[in-house]
């Protein structure tokens, strides 16, 4: 809860801070200093977001904590830090805490106050928290659990088949539509080109899918998304946009987060999802503009 990071896609961040200093590492810290698209607020803490209620936001209303003072700053995106408050409620009375709220470990191990329960990662650690410690210590978990497990008789061996040891098939490369490939009549669709007929060309309703290839929950929607369109298929347009690759359209559309899930219908925009929702959410939304 440190730091509040404000942007507009592709130009400057005004960066949020708190107190009068910062925690992350001298190094870290420099970097930062030193980037001239970075600009630190400091003793400054966010009051409001300005814009019209359901649309796009306009800027930020901030405050000086020291002096009181408000000013506005016009910026097109907002961005909060992690904090440093765990989630650890759901093990309250059942798992040893320490006074942070972290859980409780045993001194250089992940065991935790209950036999056979082990806490890894950020929960228990709030000195090194998402540095490469929390694999280690997954990993240290893991292996005691298989142990205890297999102490108190509570697992059960699956050996692989043929089937299973054979190499999975590459997935398909992506076919990002051209003038040469692109067919209206297709329901899914790759890129900005693709994007472009459909907007001015297509008479059904355009789902657009705006992600990047190192965003964890864009893998995850992926599946999920996909099945729904097989529902509608030839009845809608599919676009998946890449926004490292077509960084203009991410830009133009107002996209400064991934997975974004924008529905258009004649030209104008219907309604804009962010994150992963549940699957019912996109089917009723297809299924209410077609």
């Amino acid at each position: 809860e440190e730091s509040i990071y404000l942007t507009k896609y592709g130009s400057h961040v005004h960066m949020l801070v708190r107190r009068g200093q910062m925690r992350a590492s001298k190094a870290m810290q420099d970097r930062v200093l030193s980037n001239p698209k970075i600009t630190v607020h400091w003793n400054t803490e966010a009051v409001d977001v300005l814009g019209v209620p359901g649309s796009k936001m306009d800027g930020l209303r901030i405050r000086n904590i020291e002096t009181d003072a408000e000013s506005d700053l016009l910026v097109k995106g907002l961005f909060y830090a992690i904090g440093h408050t765990p989630n650890t409620q759901l093990f309250q009375g059942q798992l040893e805490l320490d006074e942070l709220s972290y859980i409780a470990t045993k001194h250089g191990s992940v065991e935790t106050s209950v036999d056979g329960v082990y806490a890894v990662g950020d929960v228990q650690d709030h000195e090194f928290r998402q540095a490469i410690t929390a694999a280690g210590s997954g990993c240290m978990g893991a292996m005691l659990a298989e142990r205890w497990l297999s102490s108190n008789g509570l697992t059960q061996e699956f050996h692989q088949t043929k089937e299973s040891q054979q190499a999975a098939a590459p997935p398909a490369p992506k076919v990002r539509k051209t003038s040469e490939n692109f067919d209206i009549n297709d329901t899914r669709h790759e890129g900005g080109f693709a994007l472009r007929k459909l907007f001015h060309e297509s008479d059904r309703l355009i789902v657009v899918k705006y992600s990047a290839p190192s965003c964890g929950p864009c893998h995850s929607l992926k599946p999920i998304l996909s099945k729904v369109i097989d529902e509608f298929e030839g009845k809608i347009h599919y676009v998946e946009i890449d926004i490292e690759e077509d960084p203009e359209i991410a830009e133009n559309a107002g996209v400064i987060g991934t997975p974004t899930i924008q529905y258009f219908k004649d030209k104008a925009l219907v309604t804009e999802l962010k994150g992963v929702k549940p699957k019912s959410q996109y089917r009723e939304l297809i299924a209410s503009n077609l």
